[in-house]
Parts: structure tokens; C-alpha cells; sequence
């Protein structure tokens, strides 16, 4: 098989070999353990890898060799940039919720997408049928292509494609922020559930692709680019990929299993406001609280808490945000929080380390004691410690 081993080849040769490697491990993994998540996050790593190709093939001289290779490069679904938004959105939607499944109303989002794949095999019938074998001229490329073998390569077929994705990154962030309080509301430690690097990385992909629709007008208005200039914003595209399927792959916490975010149902549900009764509740909380000291636990969930006081999630958020002002998280923390300073206090911190009293009392991570104390006590532990030492 020919492959020339340039400079713009050889860089874009590894994050093909890596997207294609991690497609077959996230589909082994996904088929086996029914995860959803990972089989679409194969998908979406298998349509950047098949991008990348492209222009590393081209780089690799199978778009001047005017024979097979060529041909193979004009009919060969390289482009598939309308399936990127919408399996991005379900592949967020399918990590936040273990429990998801397609509805017959999510069928509206593949209709382009499956459009778009009716016209890339539309158009090699089409010329193999009117036009093969093809005419040996420069505007057939020498004997290699038909009439219709760039109609997908035509920029109003590629800005169709970037406006699909960035509506469907509009969604999905806008899904994003639905989520970032429905774990508020719902867990006490969300540093594994936070998905801050998705968050990240859509950003990313989005200044990538804003990269690339430049590069198109430009090339649109003036033809002033050339591929090697192109070729930058492919390689953008294995960093991205690099990340995505390194981050997606390894990220399976056990916390996972009890994620059921819906965005259209994410809000907390409305509950009529009963002071008195809210009260009430109020009160059996916290006396519940400081006895039993559920805090302790790290994983503790909103689920988990109302089971323990044989109420359910919804009154319990309720109480919680009303009551006493706070989200889930904010509660729960100002508790571990308090049991920390009640440590320090004794002076605790002469025989342990900061860290083994932020685990005792029901913290998970460093990052999370730190990010809570300084919010409920508007200094650092070390500066708190040192407080102690000088009063």
C-alpha cells in the first residue's frame, strides 16, 4: 500500500492510529457492558479519525497518484461533519444518565445526518452509473473521478455542516448548565461527576471549528490558503482527539452509575411552600444531621439522605433550598466543613495530616476541602491554621 512518509503525513499518521485503536477498544467495552456512552463516543472518535485521513492520505500521495488511490479519495465518506453535533449531544446526554435510551422523538436529530450519508453513497452510484469509466481530462482528474465525486466537498455542503454543529453545541452546553444544578441539587462530592474536561473540550472543538470555517471563507473569498495551511487545523483536530478519547475512556467512577440527569426535567419540581411545614422538616433535618452525621460518608446522594429520613428527594431538596438556603452540595459540605474546624480546633492537625482530616470527615478530594472551606470560612485551611496558632 502506498504511503509517503512526509512531514504533514507522518504528524497526522499517529492521531489516526489513535483514534481508530480507541474506537475498537470504547466499542469492545461498550457492546459488553451496554454502556451507551462509549459506543457513541467510538462513533464520534471514528468520524474525526476517517477526517484526519483525509488529509493525511493526501499529504501521503493518493490524491496525485491518478489511479485507485485517487478515486478512493474522492468517493470515500471522509466528511462527515453533520454527524459530530448530534453525537456529541448524545454522547453527553447518554454519560450523565446511565438509565438513557433513545426516544422516537430523538429520531429528528439523525435526519440530516442520515440525508447526508444517502448523498455520499448517492453520488458514487451516480457517477458510476453515468459517468464510468471515467474521461482521461484534467476536469474528470485524469481518468479518476466523475461528475459528482466533490459534491460533498462543495462549501455549501461544508457550512451545512458547521451550522448543524454549532447548534448542537448550543444544546449541548446549554444541557451543560442544567446539569452543573442538577449535581448541585443532588450529590454532595461531584469532583468525578463534574465533567469540567467535556466542558472544556467542547470549547476547545469550537474554536477549532471556528478555525477551520475562517480558513473557508478565506479560501472562498480570496483562495489564499493552500493545504499546507489547511493541514494546521487537521492537526488541531488529532490534539482534540487525543483528549477526547483519553478523557472519555478513563472516566467511568463508580458515581456514574447513579447519574439520571434529564435536562427537560432537571429543575427542581415545584412544590407548594408551606413555611410551617418546611419548618418542621427543617428541623428534623438538621437533628437528623448532627445525630447521625450522614455527612461522613462521601458519596453521600440527596436520593440516599430522604431515604434515611423516609421522605423523598423532591420535599428534601425543598426543605434544604428553602430551609436553609442553600443547594444540596452547600449543606452537606458546610457540615464536613464544620466537622474539620471542630478537628483543627483540638488541635488535631499536631498529629494527623490536613488531608486525613479532610477524609475523616467525608471529604473525597483535596481540591473539593479546599474549594469548600475557603467558601465557608473565606480563608484557606493553612491560613486557618495558622489563625489558631497566633490567637
Amino acid at each position: 500500500m502506498r504511503f509517503d512518509f512526509t512531514i504533514y503525513s507522518s504528524l497526522l499518521l499517529p492521531p489516526f492510529i489513535h483514534g481508530i485503536l480507541f474506537t475498537v477498544l470504547l466499542l469492545v467495552r461498550g457492546t459488553r457492558q451496554n454502556l451507551k456512552s462509549d459506543i457513541l463516543l467510538a462513533a464520534l472518535l471514528l468520524i474525526n479519525a476517517l477526517t484526519i485521513a483525509n488529509y493525511m492520505l493526501g499529504f501521503a500521495g493518493w490524491y496525485d497518484s491518478h489511479d485507485g488511490y485517487t478515486t478512493f479519495m474522492f468517493y470515500f465518506p471522509f466528511h462527515n461533519d453533520v454527524w459530530i453535533g448530534p453525537l456529541l449531544y448524545f454522547y453527553f446526554l447518554s454519560l450523565t444518565n446511565t438509565q438513557f435510551n433513545f426516544s422516537k422523538n430523538d429520531r429528528r436529530h439523525f435526519i440530516l445526518p442520515g440525508l447526508w450519508t444517502v448523498m455520499i453513497i448517492g453520488k458514487g452510484v451516480a457517477d458510476y452509473v453515468f459517468y464510468y469509466p471515467f474521461p482521461n481530462i484534467p476536469d474528470f482528474q485524469f481518468g479518476t473521478k466523475g461528475k459528482w465525486a466533490q459534491l460533498d466537498n462543495f462549501i455549501v455542503m461544508r457550512f451545512i455542516g458547521y451550522f448543524s454543529f454549532f447548534y448542537y453545541l448550543y444544546i449541548t452546553l446549554k444541557a451543560f448548565k442544567k446539569y452543573q444544578l442538577y449535581v448541585r441539587e443532588n450529590f454532595s462530592s461531584t469532583q468525578e461527576i463534574s465533567f469540567t474536561w467535556l466542558r472544556n473540550l467542547l470549547y476547545a472543538i469550537s474554536a477549532a471549528v471556528i478555525v477551520m470555517v475562517l480558513f473557508e471563507l478565506i479560501n472562498a473569498v480570496h483562495n489564499g490558503l493552500s493545504y499546507t495551511q489547511d493541514w494546521f487545523a487537521y492537526l488541531a483536530i488529532g490534539i482534540v482527539l487525543y483528549y477526547l478519547s483519553i478523557a472519555g475512556y478513563f472516566t467511568r467512577p463508580v458515581t456514574l452509575q447513579q447519574l439520571n440527569f434529564i435536562p427537560e426535567t432537571s429543575e427542581t419540581p415545584t412544590i407548594a411552600s408551606v413555611e410551617p411545614e418546611i419548618q418542621v422538616w427543617k428541623a428534623k433535618l438538621i437533628k437528623h444531621i448532627e445525630s447521625a452525621k450522614p455527612y461522613l460518608e462521601p458519596e453521600l446522594t440527596l436520593n440516599e439522605l430522604a431515604k434515611q429520613m423516609s421522605t423523598n428527594s423532591s420535599l428534601l431538596s425543598k426543605v434544604i433550598n428553602d430551609g436553609t438556603g442553600r443547594n444540596f452540595n452547600d449543606f452537606i459540605n458546610h457540615y464536613r466543613v464544620q466537622a474539620v474546624i471542630s478537628k483543627l480546633n483540638a488541635g488535631e492537625q499536631k498529629s494527623q495530616t490536613l488531608l486525613g482530616i479532610a477524609m475523616d470527615s467525608g471529604f473525597n478530594s483535596k481540591a473539593t476541602f479546599n474549594r469548600s472551606f475557603k467558601k465557608e470560612m473565606g480563608k484557606t485551611p493553612k491560613e486557618y491554621i495558622e489563625s489558631l496558632t497566633t490567637s
